[in-house]
């Protein structure tokens, strides 16, 4: 529905842009004609230029009104409806999160708002399905910092032993296993960076345990949602297939 109304706004535009066209190409040949002093042909050049002006001018009407019907649609979508439209051109079911306006097209976190959609830690202000498809597509092929397995397990091994009490010890002084739950390494992480959420964090969790990157300074990380499920201090998402993985309890284990 949304992509559609963009669609007759290109067609509408592509008229208008040809109309300017020949109106300019008419123009030409009226110059030429001048150099040339043949007045007869410099009139009915004008003249032709005219009549294309005049319906270009028309056709500007006409693309006005296919925005304002274009603007009033979109001043009644929801975000619900336009993620579900942009989900529709992603290539991949879109994997949900607590927030009913944040999505995960793995590895990008997509949310949507108002002021825009933000792809990771980019804002797009775009309100066209396609195009914002195409920057999610893009950002899924991109490896960046906030998608690098590597950085984000370095990231949460640092937080992990901050949280465990062990800021100034090497893996030396470490215990064999460190046991920390998911929720102290986030509080870690979100003071260090109070513009980190938890949809970030259950995003980069699901990361590291669909890729398989566990292996950091001679510890490996397994996660465990254990029973601190019933205590509702963990963190979950869908995959593709429905699937819910949770998270509670980061341990990590000396190789």
């Amino acid at each position: 529905m949304i992509e559609a109304l963009f669609k007759t706004l290109d067609d509408e535009l592509g008229k208008l842009f040809a109309l300017t066209k020949k109106a300019k190409e008419t123009a030409g040949k009226a110059q030429v004609a001048c150099k040339g002093g043949q007045v007869p042909a410099l009139s009915r050049q004008l003249q032709g230029c005219s009549s294309v002006l005049s319906e270009a001018l028309s056709q500007v009407e006409t693309v006005r009104q296919a925005l304002e019907q274009t603007q009033q649609v979109l001043e009644r979508t929801s975000l619900e409806e336009l993620a579900s439209e942009v989900g529709e051109r992603v290539g991949q079911p879109w994997l949900p999160t607590e927030s009913p306006h944040v999505f995960v097209a793995f590895p990008a976190l997509v949310r949507f708002s108002r002021e825009g959609v933000r792809i990771d830690r980019k804002l797009l202000r775009s309100q066209r399905p396609s195009a914002i498809a195409e920057k999610i597509l893009r950002a899924r092929m991109t490896k960046g910092k906030e998608t690098n397995p590597e950085v984000v397990l370095e990231r949460i091994w640092k937080a992990a032993k901050i949280a465990a009490g062990y800021l100034r010890k090497s893996s030396a002084e470490l215990p064999r296993s460190l046991q920390v739950p998911a929720r102290d390494v986030f509080e870690v992480l979100h003071l260090n960076n109070p513009d980190y959420t938890e949809v970030e964090f259950t995003r980069h969790l699901y990361l590291l345990d669909r890729n398989g990157t566990n292996h950091v300074e001679g510890y490996r990380l397994i996660f465990s949602a254990s029973t601190g499920t019933r205590s509702g201090r963990y963190y979950r998402i869908r995959d593709e297939a429905g699937v819910e993985h949770a998270y509670y309890l980061l341990e990590f284990e000396k190789l």
